[in-house]
Order: C-alpha cells, then sequence, then structure tokens
C-alpha cells in the first residue's frame, strides 16, 4: 500500500483547485470585456494575432487598446493552464484518489486546450453568435469542472450533519436547480447573439427578436429563483451546513444578477453592466454546481496521521 500524502501536499492541492477555479472564472470576466470593448478581432487571425505574428504590431484595423485587450485575454489562457497543469500534477503526487477525482483532473487541462482551440475557431469564423456561444458554455464546464475538484478535494467536515448526504429530495431537487442554472446559461447566450455587443461592430446578429429571447431567458430565471428559495426554505434547519451555506449564497447571488439583469435591460444594455452580467452568471453557475456537490457524498480521499483529525467515511451512507 502507498504511503498517505502528508496534508501538506493535499492544502496544496487544495490551493490549485481554488486557483484554477478563479482563474476559469476571471478569464470568463475578461472575454466579457474583449465582447463589450468590440475588441474581438483585435487579433483578427489565430494562433498568430496578424497571419505572421505571435504578438501585436502596430497598425491594423483596431484601435491599439483594442488588440491589447485581446491579445491579454489570449495570454491569460496561459494562466488558466499552468493552474489547470498545476492540479492535475499534484494529483498525481498525493494519489490515490478516487475514479471521480482523477478524471476531473484529466478533463481540466485537456478542457483548457479544447478551450483555446475553441476560442481561435470562434475568431477565424468571425465571431459568430454561434461560435461565441459555443466559447462561453464550454467556459462554464471548465468552471464546474474546476468547481467539483475543489469540492471533492476539501479535507473531511468537522460537523456531524455535513459527514452525510442530503436527503433524496434535495438531491433530485438540487439536479433540477442545476439543469435549470444551464438553460439560464444557453439561453443567455442566444439573448447575447441577438443584443449589441458582437465583439466587432462588423459581426451579423442572430436573426431573432431581443425581446423574446430575453424574456424566455428572464422566466427561466424566475424559475430558478423559485427553486432556490425552496431548497433554502427545506434546508434551513435541517441538511448538511455547508450545502446551506452554498444555497444561500446562491440566493444572494441571483438576487443580485437578476438585478444587474433588469437594470441593464432598462438603461439600453451599457457595457459595464454587460460585463458585470458576465461575471455574475459565472458566479451563479459556480455557486449552483458547488450546491449540486455539496448535496451528495464525497469520494473519499487518501488519510493518514495528520490529514483529517476525525475518521470520515464520506460515502457511507450514500444509499
Amino acid at each position: 500500500m502507498p504511503s498517505p500524502p502528508a496534508p501538506a501536499s493535499l492544502r496544496l492541492l487544495r490551493r490549485f483547485t481554488l486557483a484554477a477555479l478563479v482563474t476559469n472564472i476571471g478569464i470568463v470576466f475578461t472575454g466579457g470585456l474583449v465582447r463589450v470593448t468590440g475588441s474581438g478581432l483585435g487579433c483578427p487571425t489565430w494562433p498568430t494575432c496578424d497571419g505572421q505574428n505571435l504578438v501585436p504590431r502596430p497598425g491594423g484595423d483596431h484601435a491599439g487598446w483594442q488588440t491589447a485587450i485581446e491579445f491579454g485575454n489570449r495570454l491569460l489562457t496561459f494562466v488558466v493552464l499552468t493552474a489547470a497543469v498545476a492540479v492535475f500534477v499534484q494529483l498525481r503526487r498525493t494519489r490515490p484518489h478516487p475514479r471521480p477525482i482523477r478524471l476531473l483532473g484529466w478533463a481540466l487541462p485537456l478542457g483548457v486546450l479544447v478551450q483555446a482551440v475553441m476560442g481561435g475557431i470562434t475568431v477565424l469564423l468571425g465571431l459568430t453568435p454561434w461560435t461565441v456561444a459555443a466559447h462561453f458554455l464550454l467556459s462554464m464546464v471548465l468552471i464546474a469542472v474546476a468547481v467539483g475538484l475543489h469540492e471533492y478535494v476539501r479535507p473531511p467536515a468537522r460537523d456531524p450533519e455535513d459527514r452525510l448526504p442530503a436527503t433524496a429530495g434535495v438531491r433530485w431537487a438540487t439536479t433540477a436547480l442545476l439543469v435549470v442554472a444551464g438553460a439560464v446559461l444557453v439561453l443567455g447566450t442566444i439573448v447575447t447573439g441577438a443584443g449589441p455587443h458582437a465583439g466587432d461592430p462588423e459581426v451579423a446578429r442572430l436573426g431573432v427578436d431581443i425581446r423574446f429571447v430575453a424574456i424566455a431567458h428572464a422566466d427561466a430565471v424566475w424559475l430558478l429563483l423559485g427553486l432556490t428559495v425552496a431548497l433554502v426554505a427545506v434546508t434551513w434547519r435541517s441538511g448538511p451546513s455547508r450545502l446551506r451555506r452554498a444555497l444561500r449564497l446562491l440566493l444572494a447571488l441571483e438576487l443580485i444578477q437578476g438585478a444587474i439583469g433588469y437594470t441593464q435591460y432598462a438603461l439600453g444594455i451599457p457595457e459595464a453592466l454587460v460585463a458585470a452580467h458576465i461575471l455574475g452568471a459565472a458566479l451563479v453557475w459556480a455557486t449552483a454546481v458547488a450546491s449540486w456537490v455539496r448535496a451528495r457524498p464525497l469520494p473519499d480521499l487518501p488519510t493518514g496521521p495528520g490529514i483529517a483529525e476525525e475518521p470520515v467515511a464520506r460515502d457511507a451512507h450514500a444509499q
């Protein structure tokens, strides 16, 4: 049997998973800045910036600051990849790990590479709305992977209530919550595809009525809010305390996000609020995924002296 990893190694692993989560959310925000500033084609080709040079050169059809924003966002991909690789390497150093953790550890760096290629395809196709939507939604998948890893490698809970999964009804409800949150994201990308902020003034928009899709998006948000309120009420005094905290945070984020959404619509979709709304979408999604994970038993981590103060069989009550 291999020796269990030192507590410091597992703490470092958790920090790396947090870094992966933060960087994936961060690049979603900076990608939003690229779009609202019209900088999406500041580097009009890929993998080079202008067809010849990897780094920007003076000239071109866009202002220098727009090229800098787009190129800076490309460089951030390497930061995201570094965090993902750090998680993968640290998982190898602290093995053995359960199969779900191993799979997520592989998925994170591979997903970042796929996302980089998807970003290149998006530029090469001229920022078509559907490729922009796919690029954004793939980022949401990576955020979900990072959240899952961060939750799975957390230390065993000290609160006895946290050692048991939520009830079957609550677990089903968090699954419904996650499905609706995903639908909100998809509908949001359609609203974006029909809206004014395309990433470049020359990009054609989706030929749909933005009012119709905005109402559908808002209806999905209200459904998500209703499910969250119901889950907060049901778990107010029972169930894992970490789940209760996640659900309450989710409710607060949804209220803030809803306020931003309605305000930006009323004010004619100003750039600053659009960027804030994109960040809010990533935060709401990450918290919804965390709520889903916290409602379920976690796989066992490697244990040994000093790793956990109390032995915890995380999946003893999975059924």
